[in-house]
């Protein structure tokens, strides 16, 4: 694994105009229940097609927001990391 020589990645995919984009130009090196595997995913986009109503805009914030807080609750004192079930 890693033995990929072309060091170099691709720019990202993000324009700075979606509602979420996350750009992983490179694959992704993980070891999965013992087995060597190799994740490409370039690109994943959350955009609209017409402009978004303040309605929209916060019921999005409020899904960010819940999905921020259950990461943050995965790490650190106590959570499910930590053996916290």
């Amino acid at each position: 694994m890693g033995n990929n020589n072309n060091n170099v990645c691709p720019d990202s995919c993000c324009t700075g105009d979606e509602i979420l984009c996350i750009g992983i130009p490179c694959p992704i090196d993980i070891v999965l229940l013992g087995i060597e595997l190799q994740v490409e995913l370039p690109c994943v986009r959350l955009t609209s097609p017409g402009p978004l109503t303040e309605a929209q805009i916060q019921q999005l914030l409020d899904v960010l927001q819940g999905i921020l807080a259950a990461l943050g609750n995965l790490g650190g004192a106590g959570g499910i990391l930590e053996g916290e079930e």
